[in-house]
C-alpha cells in the first residue's frame, strides 16, 4: 500500500510517498508523479517514510524523473530512508537522481 499526498507551494511541489513503491502501487504513483509533474517546475519527493522500492517503482521514479528534465523542471528526492537508499545505491539511481 502506497499513501501519497501533494503540498504546493507555487511553482514547487512537494509529493509525501508513504509505505511501499512496489508492483502493485508503482502504476498509480507513477501516474501522480507525472501529473504533478507537469504542474510545477520543481517536484520533490519526499521518501521519509516510503519502506520499500521495488524495480517497478524504480521504473516509475526513472519516468518521472525522464518527464521532469524534458520539460526544463527538475525531479528532487529528499529524507531517504536508509533501505530505500542501499536500493538506489546498487542500481545506480543515486548517480541518476538528485537526492538532497
Amino acid at each position: 500500500m502506497l499513501n501519497m499526498k501533494l503540498i504546493n507551494r507555487d511553482t514547487e511541489g512537494e509529493l509525501k510517498l508513504i509505505g511501499r513503491l512496489d508492483t502493485t502501487t508503482a502504476g498509480d504513483a507513477e501516474e501522480h508523479m507525472v501529473a504533478a509533474g507537469e504542474r510545477f517546475e520543481t517536484l520533490i519527493l519526499d521518501m521519509g517514510e516510503l519502506e520499500y522500492v521495488s524495480s517497478a517503482g524504480l521504473r516509475a521514479l526513472k519516468r518521472a524523473h525522464l518527464a521532469m528534465r524534458r520539460k526544463g523542471g527538475s525531479l528532487v528526492i529528499k529524507n531517504v530512508t536508509k533501505p530505500v537508499m542501499e536500493v538506489f545505491e546498487i542500481t545506480g539511481f543515486a548517480g541518476m537522481l538528485k537526492i538532497i
